[in-house]
């Protein structure tokens, strides 16, 4: 019987312990990474700040989007994270911010639930070049997610994606 309890509760406490090593590298690889495209903005752009970075996962690529000043002025880059990628800097001022994002899904997309927004970059075929776009994700008639693309310079649309709930 002590074999028995001895056993489980070692196999219990190394489950537990292979799956905190596992959370614990995933979460810093994560934060390498930020800091990596941290380090090539700056490189790259002289930013002075860095306000918020978030990973974006597109159709053709994937990115760290890094909003930050530079000379005091607030600027929007895309580091992609294939290393065979190119970086991207935008004018954070000359498109639509997130509030004006949030207006346009009351008024024009009524969902059930907003689920997210985000910033990205996309294209609209393979050959196409990559257009910063905000990404809507959201929840429609219960029974599926939309993936709603407009342009980050004026808000029109792009393309959009549904995909039902399993």
């Amino acid at each position: 019987m002590k074999k028995i309890v001895y056993t489980v509760g070692t196999i219990i406490v190394g489950t537990f312990l292979l799956g905190l090593t596992y959370y614990y590298y995933v979460w810093n690889e994560h934060g390498d990474e930020q800091q990596n495209s941290i380090a090539v903005a700056e490189q790259e752009y002289g930013i002075s700040e860095v306000m918020d970075i978030n990973h974006y996962y597109g159709s053709y690529a994937a990115y760290d989007v890094i909003h930050a000043k530079k000379e005091g002025e607030e600027r929007i880059i895309f580091v992609p994270l294939d290393k065979n990628g190119d970086l991207q800097m935008i004018d954070g001022k000359e498109g639509w911010d997130r509030n004006k994002v949030k207006q346009y899904v009351r008024q024009e997309l009524s969902p059930d639930r907003l689920v997210s927004i985000r910033l990205g970059l996309e294209k609209f075929r393979e050959t196409s070049p990559f257009i910063p776009v905000w990404e809507i994700v959201y929840e429609d008639s219960g029974s599926q997610y939309t993936f709603h693309y407009i342009r980050y310079d004026d808000g029109t649309h792009f393309k959009t994606y549904k995909m039902k709930k399993s």
